[in-house]
């Protein structure tokens, strides 16, 4: 490699006139002329994650609070305040493979408190962090404003900033997918135990925080057969990434029927619908299709052909699977292909020379912007999320209960767990009269109830039923309880709110 003059170390004149020059030093005007051109290459080095990482923390952080808490951040501030113990308890029965991302929480909880924001700012955070590397990946492998480009396109992504405000794993996943990606083109750039063992640490974190994720594997695999290259050091991290991995991927498997039970079976239309799901936005999903595919028929660079493979290989296997019976199909569990998908366009974009792309650039980036603002404005609506809106019935019960209340659930796994979380600061609030053992003593997500219901309502003067669904007679959500609320209440009011329904009973007067 020839050295730029500006950066090579003088050599002392023979001269009597220059003997006191010290060896290795640099002559002072050439060292001076190197500072603003090494800035610059600092600048330019650093700038696409920085950038990238820096929007995507605020794109995470607006409205951040604003979307009332899934079922399954329920189940996450439930696990997170139980011990360690009670962590390592619940993972033989039900979640096992959530198990790395419950203790972070539970340490996290302990630290900074459980409220919404605090649930969700590791994944803000795990999101950032993903987006950076996005552009640090971008700049590797396509330069500067490919990395720029790429980390713009993925904080554009509506679902990309939902999942970022969303206590669970899928941001972390996002963070060690495109982590073990970077790791794996630099250890095949320069091979050594040190880069293998970082890529399969990666790897393993993938694993920890979504076994689904390690589907990964498959585009780097693709990735490895364009380079026409399968390195020991490769095998090695991977062989050792299952093995750390082995005792979820035994619970796991022992417990998808009962984890992934809603899943629907695989058809021509789910397949046609992915895009949608996947990204959050009709418009903003055949946009980047096209984005990706166009460039791939008619000009296809080296870079973006491996980072196509690394964005569909998982994609498609997925797909057979899920034909073949084995439904992994939810778009949440593939929202690290996004990622390569973004480099992938980026490198495709900024192909051309500088003078020549710029106009296009610009037009196009525009018009991924636009196409993505319903999306973002969408996914921050209050009720969005999968769940009831727990928060509006733990406001109503707040409002209008008085002391001696009891409050009474749908026999599920998450009514009683989110309507207790809103909740949770009241001294005074209902007693949850038929609770028998708590889910964190069962080791589940479900508490057990007393044998003989109608038995604990005896004492109580007004009942609160707290149920699934948009019912028109609440009791039909406890048809057990339905001989003492018909005969010894009246029902003194309902309220009916997403996916949920809320009614008050007061015993009547003889």
């Amino acid at each position: 490699m020839n050295t730029p003059l500006s950066d090579r170390w003088e050599s002392p004149a023979p001269a009597a006139a220059e003997s006191s020059v010290l060896i290795g030093r640099r002559s002072p005007s050439r060292s001076a002329e190197s500072r603003p051109r090494l800035m610059v290459t600092r600048i330019r080095r650093w700038l696409p994650a920085v950038v990238s990482g820096a929007a995507m923390l605020v794109i995470g952080l607006v409205g951040a609070t604003r979307t009332v808490l899934s079922w399954d951040e329920i189940a996450t501030a439930d696990v997170a305040d139980r011990t360690v113990a009670q962590i390592a308890g619940l993972a033989p029965h039900i979640d096992a493979v959530f198990s790395a991302y419950y203790l972070l929480m539970h340490v996290w909880t302990e630290l900074f408190g459980d409220a919404v924001l605090s649930l969700r700012l590791p994944s803000i955070l795990a999101m950032a962090g993903a987006a950076a590397l996005t552009g640090e990946l971008g700049r590797r492998l396509a330069g500067t404003t490919a990395g720029l480009v790429a980390g713009g396109l993925l904080c554009l992504v509506p679902n990309i900033s939902r999942y970022a405000a969303e206590a669970r794993p899928y941001a972390m996943a996002c963070l060690f997918s495109v982590f073990a990606l970077l790791l794996l083109f630099r250890a095949l750039d320069r091979p050594g135990p040190g880069r293998w063992a970082g890529y399969g640490l990666a790897l393993t974190g993938l694993g920890l925080f979504s076994l689904v994720g390690l589907v990964a594997v498959a585009g780097h695999v693709a990735i490895l057969l364009i380079r026409r290259r399968l390195p020991v050091g490769w095998a090695v991290a991977l062989l050792g990434t299952l093995l750390a991995v082995a005792p979820l991927i035994w619970w796991g498997l022992r417990q998808r029927t009962t984890q992934l039970h809603w899943v629907e079976p695989m058809t021509i239309k789910s397949v046609y619908a992915f895009p949608e799901l996947l990204i959050g936005s009709p418009q903003l999903a055949w946009l980047l299709l096209g984005l990706l595919v166009v460039p791939l028929l008619l000009r296809p660079s080296r870079t973006a052909l491996e980072m196509a493979a690394a964005a569909l290989t998982p994609v498609v296997l997925i797909c057979v699977l899920a034909f073949a019976g084995v439904s992994f199909w939810v778009n949440r569990y593939l929202l690290f292909a996004l990622i390569p998908v973004a480099v992938a366009i980026a490198a495709s974009l900024t192909a051309d020379r500088p003078p020549a792309r710029l106009p296009r650039l610009s037009l196009i980036m525009l018009l991924v912007a636009a196409s993505a603002v319903p999306g973002h404005i969408a996914v921050r609506q209050p009720t969005l999320k999968n769940g009831s809106d727990y928060r509006t019935m733990a406001d109503v019960i707040r409002r209008d209960q008085l002391p001696g209340d009891a409050i009474v659930y749908s026999q599920g796994r998450t009514m009683r767990a989110g309507v207790d979380y809103y909740l949770r600061h009241q001294a005074l609030r209902p007693r949850d009269v038929l609770m028998e053992r708590s889910a964190a003593r069962n080791a589940t997500l479900r508490a057990t109830e007393v044998a003989d219901p109608a038995t604990r309502l005896a004492g109580a003067q007004r009942v609160w039923l707290a149920l699934y669904g948009r019912r028109t007679d609440p009791v039909d959500g406890r048809a057990d309880l339905r001989p003492p609320l018909s005969r010894d209440f009246t029902q003194a009011g309902v309220w009916r709110v997403k996916n949920g329904t809320l009614a008050l009973y007061v015993r009547s007067r003889k």
